[in-house]
């Protein structure tokens, strides 16, 4: 199991006696650093919704039942839960002292049975049946009668509040204050066993804020029609970079949480703060339902074709989290297609009418990347010996990736220039507008090192992310800008 990033350990000091006491140890925000029914319940929405009414009407049962028809219709992929580092090393210690650890917890008995397991860290397990949930009072009575000789409690809750009454060793995981403060009234005192809080940058980084960067393709329009000056187009169009991003960010968190289990299984995306427990799924499912409802409000509010266009965006971007994903080659046409949405909501907002040329050109252009990316995640796979989870693609797929790949680089070069011959030079808004031809060359050379690094597997996994952080790509970007300006020549309405 993952356990997730690393964290100072709090040492537990015990006296000889409590050393051959049982630990009992809690599961959801103790052992793990998220809640197993709301994991249940989002492999549900996003895997299996059709099977939503029949565990809706299990809650009609009880909770206990509930709880056991949520991991009956959508499973827990126990092994990849993200474990705390503290309650583990508390436990390494009383085990290495020859003291029993044993888990009782209110979540399902087929969730314990399944974390006890992957782990190998207990000497029983213990979970809700179906019918009682083993909560509160009711586990304090449970453990009174298994552990009459008495027993240390690791726990996260108030609804742990009675269970460490009965407890000889309180220990508290977690950076719980009000949870410590009921304790101290209580005149309960807990060894602690901390862990770290939510940063404002695993905010930044769960939201994609850097990723607003790739919304710069909204103001591409404007630009190349050499409107920015116009005031109010401008704002409409910053407008539309904002609402963009707004949604962007929904988006993300949307497609983190349908990709919990594979991203936890991934060298890299197991830190994410979703996958590694550091946003509770609570906080994440209604912030990702209100930032979506605000994006789309403001975007139909800025201007009606704006709104529809950033509609069809955010439609296929869930449609992707929930099914293309998984399909092979379906899934890059659709990312290609929602930076192709980006470059139209741009013409749309500031009343211009599309560019077939220019859309073409997105479209093959962020098929390429998007392949790019499959490919060198194939080849890192095969490296490694690992299988791609979460996706349609086998290692020994790559050599198709790397053909279509570069195809469509070679196909968004021979269509820039078909948009420079047939949209941009006629259009006069260029004073040497043979400038223009030499951007393709420059653009031909780029996407030409992106596919040697990708075939090399040393590209990052996303080559938009990777190109601005490239001094080489920024030298292209200089020089494509360079271009252009010279282009146009001083010719700016």
């Amino acid at each position: 199991m993952d356990d997730g990033t690393t964290l100072a350990m709090a040492e537990v000091r015990v006296d000889a006696p409590a050393r051959s006491r049982p630990l009992v140890v809690d599961l959801d925000h103790s052992l793990v650093r998220t809640d197993t029914l709301h994991e249940c319940l989002v492999t549900l929405a996003f895997r299996y919704p059709r099977r939503v009414p029949t565990v809706a009407r299990a809650l009609g049962q009880g909770r206990a039942a509930f709880k056991r028809a949520a991991m009956l219709h959508a499973g827990l992929d126990c092994e990849a839960l993200p474990l705390d580092p503290a309650v583990v090393e508390a436990i390494a210690r009383r085990r290495a002292s020859g003291g029993e650890v044993h888990l009782v917890t209110a979540a399902d008995q087929l969730i314990a049975d399944g974390v006890a397991a992957a782990t190998g860290l207990f000497d029983s397990a213990t979970g809700s049946d179906g019918t009682a949930n083993l909560k509160a009072e009711a586990k304090a009575e449970a453990l009174a009668r298994s552990f009459p000789n008495g027993f240390d409690y690791v726990g996260d809750s108030l609804a742990d509040v009675p269970v460490w009454r009965r407890a000889d060793v309180a220990l508290l995981a977690g950076d719980r204050r009000g949870v410590a403060r009921r304790l101290a009234h209580e005149r309960i005192v807990p060894e602690l066993l901390p862990r770290r809080s939510v940063r404002a940058r695993d905010w930044v980084k769960a939201l994609r804020l850097h990723q607003w960067s790739k919304n710069l393709l909204v103001l591409a329009p404007i630009v190349l029609s050499h409107e920015f000056l116009a005031p109010a187009l401008l704002l409409q169009a910053i407008a539309a970079f904002v609402l963009f991003g707004v949604v962007a960010s929904a988006t993300y968190l949307i497609n983190d949480l349908a990709d919990l289990s594979a991203d936890r299984r991934h060298p890299s995306k197991r830190y994410r703060a979703l996958a590694a427990g550091l946003i509770p799924l609570a906080t994440a499912v209604p912030l990702a339902a209100g930032l979506l409802s605000a994006g789309l409000i403001g975007g139909w509010l800025l201007a009606p074709a704006f709104g529809a266009t950033l509609s069809c965006y955010a439609a296929l971007t869930l449609l992707y989290s929930f099914r293309l994903k998984r399909e092979p080659l379906v899934d890059v046409a659709a990312i290609a297609a929602l930076f192709t949405l980006r470059v139209v909501a741009g013409m749309v907002v500031i009343g211009h009418p599309v560019s077939l040329w220019l859309a073409t050109f997105t479209a093959t252009l962020f098929l390429s990347l998007a392949l790019a990316k499959r490919s060198a995640e194939l080849v890192q796979a095969a490296r490694s010996g690992r299988p791609v989870h979460g996706r349609g693609y086998l290692p020994g797929d790559e050599p198709l990736t790397l053909a279509l790949g570069v195809a469509a680089g070679v196909v968004s070069v021979l269509v820039m220039v078909m948009y420079m011959s047939v949209d941009a030079m006629p259009s006069g808004l260029y004073a040497l507008d043979g400038a223009l031809y030499v951007i393709p060359a420059v653009l031909c050379l780029w996407v030409m090192r992106v596919w040697l690094l990708a075939h090399r597997g040393a590209l990052d996994d996303d080559p938009v992310i990777f190109a601005l952080r490239d001094r080489v790509s920024w030298w292209h970007a200089g020089a494509v800008a360079g271009l252009w300006l010279v282009a146009v020549g001083g010719r700016v309405a």
